[in-house]
């Protein structure tokens, strides 16, 4: 688990406008390089570089990178609305932190800054004699940069916003976060026990939203600055209204204190520590899949052993030795990630038969998991479609 400071730049870094930013500056720094570099070009150089050579790529970049970035942003919105619209609202997300996307982006941008401010700087008359030799090849660097920017653009919209693309990429996320609350299934803390609060103080949201995160770190540190504990009585992905319990602590203003400022609450889930919202992204585009209007069980079929395949993924273990020893969190609720998810698609697939085989051939492994609760969870689901289905559908599925 990262320290809290390195995720919430991780998080800033996903940002667009971030990228975009760092190569624009860059684009500043190798004009000022240009500048410098030029008093270490050898005399007569600059007779076979001329200055209109310099100044027609730059044009060229200026006219061109405008167009392309223009052109691009409108491709990006469309995929977003696409993808928002086609499989889940809730992907579009993801896409937000596409960085190849940003990069690219960033790169037509800064490309386009770095034209028109060298152009500005040549007619105040800035760049001259063996400079303009520096700055003639620092353009053609700029210009193979576009070049990959470009072939990866390209390459990268084959797939942009399609199914393949925003389930592999859930998938993904899912796979990571199920992978920490696996490790860790109450964030490196001990498991919340509702038992344990009577003698502490509670602890009541100021806010309405999701519980995004839980920066267990600071937490800890606020718990043993004030020798108290600290017990949330939320695990993330929770839904919390004002006036709510947050928690309970010992430890008077500071920890009250730190709960406010180190359990993120926003209008929208977060995948870092959540895997049921990842989870709940690809049971939501299976289950549109199976809408009549649509009527594509084939992806509700990838959907339920894309969830499967992320079940399977790891065994859950019990945290013997709590890293954050003051710090009480509740642990990751597997049993209620396969009746949010395989359980779901069960209830609107069970008419169609191929879904119910797939069903059953990832249900079957997951009956006889080590872990109990996923086995619980995936008998009381086969039990269910057990009774709901027809003798015809039974007899397919054997």
């Amino acid at each position: 688990m990262l320290p809290t400071l390195l995720r919430q730049i991780h998080a800033f870094s996903r940002r667009l406008i971030v990228r975009v930013l760092l190569i624009a500056l860059c684009s500043v720094l190798a004009i000022v390089v240009a500048k410098l570099l030029g008093g270490f070009i050898p005399f007569g150089l600059k007779d076979r570089i001329g200055a209109d050579a310099v100044d027609h790529i730059l044009s060229i970049i200026a006219n061109s990178m405008l167009t392309v970035t223009t052109f691009s942003l409108t491709v990006m919105v469309a995929s977003h609305r696409s993808v928002s619209s086609l499989w889940t609202p809730r992907a579009h997300q993801i896409l937000l932190q596409d960085t190849t996307t940003h990069t690219v982006l960033a790169t037509f941008v800064g490309a386009y800054l770095y034209a028109l401010i060298t152009i500005i700087l040549r007619e105040t008359q800035v760049f001259e004699g063996e400079e303009l030799v520096v700055l003639f090849f620092v353009t053609l660097m700029v210009v193979a940069l576009i070049v990959i920017a470009i072939v990866r653009w390209i390459s990268h919209l084959e797939l942009l916003g399609s199914l393949i693309e925003t389930a592999g990429r859930t998938e993904d996320k899912a796979l990571q976060a199920y992978k920490l609350r696996c490790d860790h299934a109450s964030l490196g803390a001990h498991p919340y026990d509702p038992d344990n609060v009577t003698d502490c103080d509670p602890v009541r949201a100021e806010h309405t939203g999701y519980v995004q995160q839980i920066y267990q770190d600071r937490l800890q540190e606020a718990a043993e600055e004030a020798e108290g504990e600290i017990h949330l009585a939320i695990s993330v992905g929770s839904f919390v209204h004002r006036g709510e319990v947050l928690g309970y602590i010992k430890g008077g203003e500071t920890c009250e204190k730190a709960i406010r400022n180190n359990v993120s609450i926003g209008s929208l889930r977060n995948y870092v520590q959540d895997p049921g919202f990842s989870l709940l992204n690809l049971t939501e585009i299976g289950q549109r899949a199976l809408s009549p209007g649509i009527n594509d069980p084939g992806t509700a079929v990838d959907m339920v052993r894309r969830i499967a395949r992320v079940l399977l993924s790891d065994v859950a273990e019990d945290e013997a030795d709590a890293r954050y020893d003051r710090l009480y969190v509740p642990s990751l609720d597997r049993r209620n990630l396969v009746m949010e998810t395989l359980a779901a698609i069960a209830r609107d697939g069970v008419s169609h038969p191929e879904v119910v085989i797939a069903l059953r051939g990832s249900l079957k492994p997951l009956s006889n998991h080590d872990d109990p609760q996923l086995a619980e969870a995936a008998r009381v689901v086969l039990a269910a479609i057990d009774k709901a289905e027809t003798k015809d559908i039974l007899d397919l599925s054997v």
